[in-house]
């Protein structure tokens, strides 16, 4: 028996499905609607999701279960369920979700199913992972690529249960971990150190204060983080937990808003006085840049906030699959700034076009400019 299974993310918690789940789990199990891709849904009568409950909470009981059905809490609210079933062959199982209708649009179902896959190779040693469903069924097939899946047949003899009479064709998709994982998904503010780690060096202000130096710099870090649906990580589950962060990039509408200069104001309190005169030229910078950043921007445009790399060509790779993305969502040319602090040669030798290239007084020296610059490049 597994004990104590008790997953955490950064917006849900995978707790074991069981008999006290019953109401919600029949009210989306018996939603035609919602499950009329599904090949043993939609349940017709609560007998039906007592039986696959009972099923759940016997599985779980069993020294070595053969598969795992977990339900989706979201603020403590049951949204769904995530299961893992065991494969006869070695090292492979496969991965499906549902959730209820008001809970779709979210990317939970990728959340979940992420943060079970992680546990089922790190606890069970699985290396490979298949997902199956209904051609037609756009946001599942979707899912299982944000997964990192990449889809290998799309074949005949699929029959749902909501339209038994009707043969429907099926999309499987697979993913092999056993030398490299690489996930793409949300960025979780966990991470925040692991960013922390490459920009520090860069960022730091003349100071003996480390914990100031933490302090500044975790607040240019937080200036760059707004919507969670914008911001992505890319990460290695080989790695320890506290360093499997491989890069991450966050990207901002014109429109967004976050709070990072509300969480300065309560982390500074105890600052001293050139302190806080420092932390206000930082913040008037940024406010300067991200301002002169947008003004270059449209509606229809999106802002590159921040982007960091802890290995060599993994910001690269998350790049490559987050401006598709993006572009996808209706975007039509991603803008960033930056300036001499960072690798700015880094975006002319990507294809990124130069637009503002100027020198910031406040930072200067009589030896040496602060140069900053604005990047633009199109999507598509």
């Amino acid at each position: 028996m597994q004990k104590n299974f008790h997953l955490k993310t950064p917006r849900l918690e995978l707790v074991p499905q069981g008999m006290e789940f019953l109401e919600t789990t029949h009210a989306y199990a018996s939603d035609r609607e919602t499950m009329k891709y599904m090949r043993f849904l939609p349940n017709d009568s609560l007998e039906e999701s007592k039986l696959f409950l009972r099923d759940a909470e016997n599985e779980w009981k069993k020294e070595t279960p053969q598969f795992y059905e977990c339900a989706v809490l979201h603020q403590g609210e049951h949204i769904g369920g995530v299961s893992l079933y065991l494969r006869e062959e070695k090292n492979s199982a496969e991965l499906a979700w549902c959730l209820k209708k008001d809970a779709h649009g979210n990317a939970y179902a990728q959340e979940a199913a992420a943060a079970l896959a992680r546990w089922a190779h790190k606890e069970l040693g699985i290396n490979h992972f298949v997902a199956h469903c209904d051609s037609e069924n756009n946001a599942s097939w979707k899912t299982m690529e944000k997964l990192g899946m990449q889809r290998v047949s799309c074949t005949g003899g699929r029959f749902n249960k909501a339209t038994p009479e009707e043969e429907r064709r099926e999309f499987l998709y697979e993913m092999n971990v056993k030398d490299k994982w690489r996930m793409l998904s949300r960025f979780d503010k966990k991470n925040i150190p692991q960013v922390m780690e490459v920009v520090l060096p860069l960022w730091s202000p003349p100071s003996d204060d480390k914990d100031f130096i933490r302090l500044d710099v975790e607040f240019i870090v937080r200036n760059n983080i707004y919507e969670p649906e914008l911001s992505f990580q890319l990460t290695d589950m080989n790695r320890d937990p506290d360093n499997e962060l491989l890069s991450a990039a966050f990207f901002t509408r014109r429109s967004d808003r976050n709070t990072a200069r509300q969480w300065l104001s309560e982390a500074s309190k105890a600052a001293r006085p050139e302190q806080l005169r420092t932390l206000q030229m930082v913040s008037d910078y940024l406010a300067y840049m991200d301002a002169k950043t947008l003004s270059f921007m449209h509606d229809d445009d999106i802002k590159l906030s921040l982007f960091v790399s802890r290995k060599r060509g993994a910001g690269s790779a998350l790049l490559a699959q987050v401006l598709p993305k993006m572009h996808a969502k209706g975007y039509k040319q991603v803008y960033l700034w930056t300036d001499s602090d960072c690798n700015w040669k880094w975006y002319i030798n990507h294809g990124y076009e130069l637009l503002s290239e100027e020198v910031y007084a406040p930072f200067s020296t009589k030896e040496e400019d602060y140069r900053t610059f604005v990047f633009r490049k199109a999507l598509s």
